[in-house]
């Protein structure tokens, strides 16, 4: 018998629930909207009808299970001086913390139901893992684009395992914290629209290929707006998070993330580099990219660049 919620706590899962895996109806007019625009996400599938279909990425399939996982932002005092890893990419990989707990839970399914047929996703289904958190009931989609627990705000990790049993076999009880009045402050709000350094947050809705958060993955060349709206940042982006009144308040003059000393990192060998940023969430684009994120918010913030980039 699935008991869930006791293997949930047994793997310190901090918030589970279920929702049956019909075809997102939903999502499909959104994503056409989002091709016409030319704003579909970056690194996502393009093929609309897997992402809104379950069934193509598992035929029979007729539940989620969906997780998160919440964390709290390292916070540090500004210099003025430093470039900025943002949160979701300080410390170890987040994808990793996921796919260990999903993997454990696993465990529980194959003992415990080992008719069951499923497969597991951090932040590389086809589908909107987000759509998929709001249709469980755990939150909803705000303003800058992100999904919101009632919980833990936007600061928390989606995980999720598709499978071939129908939701009631869980014997998770019924979400609806999406409902709570708590966030509807977002509509009248536009904190985020505001502090947003590069228009990503528009009345037509999020154009990721906008928000610094993918500038600062970007391979190609940075144009002269794009250079300027990463300011400090050297990866990701945390401001529309930061400025916003349903997550915990940040101190001003303070920074979420992690400080990055540019000279420091313009000067790694390419093994300095491994050691210091492979198992984090920001080395998957390598050092290249990096460095000249560094260079750029050298620029940015007035420092010299002394052309220390290694190459070795």
């Amino acid at each position: 018998m699935a008991d869930l919620m006791k293997w949930a706590k047994m793997e310190d899962i901090h918030d589970i629930a279920v929702c049956h895996a019909d075809d997102f109806t939903e999502v499909r007019q959104l994503l056409r909207q989002d091709v016409e625009l030319g704003i579909l996400p970056p690194f996502t599938e393009t093929d609309i009808n897997k992402r809104v279909s379950p069934q193509m990425t598992l035929p029979q399939a007729k539940s989620f299970i969906v997780i998160l996982e919440s964390y709290v932002p390292p916070v540090y005092k500004d210099d003025g001086r430093s470039g900025n890893i943002s949160p979701a990419a300080s410390g170890t990989d987040y994808h990793q913390i996921v796919r260990n707990k999903l993997e454990r839970l696993e465990d529980h399914i194959r003992k415990e139901m080992p008719d069951c047929h499923f497969i597991s996703f951090v932040d590389n289904s086809p589908f909107s893992e987000k759509h998929v958190a709001i249709r469980a009931g755990l939150g909803r989609l705000m303003q800058n684009g992100l999904f919101y627990s009632k919980k833990f705000g936007s600061r928390c990790y989606i995980g999720l395992i598709l499978t071939d049993h129908p939701p009631d076999e869980w014997h998770v009880p019924k979400r609806t914290d999406n409902t709570d009045d708590l966030f509807n402050r977002c509509a009248s709000c536009g904190a985020c629209v505001r502090a947003c350094p590069s228009q990503a947050l528009t009345p037509k809705g999020m154009n990721s290929y906008r928000c610094v958060s993918y500038l600062t993955q970007k391979k190609e060349d940075l144009d002269a707006f794009e250079r300027k709206a990463l300011g400090k940042q050297v990866y990701g982006c945390d401001i529309c998070q930061r400025v916003c009144p349903l997550n915990t308040p940040v101190p001003k003059g303070y920074e979420t993330g992690t400080p990055v000393d540019l000279e420091e990192l313009l000067s790694l060998t390419n093994r300095q580099f491994n050691e210091r940023y492979r198992q984090t969430a920001a080395g998957w684009r390598g050092k290249k990219i990096l460095q000249r994120n560094a260079r750029i918010v050298q620029e940015n913030l007035g420092i010299s660049n002394r052309e220390t980039t290694t190459g070795e």
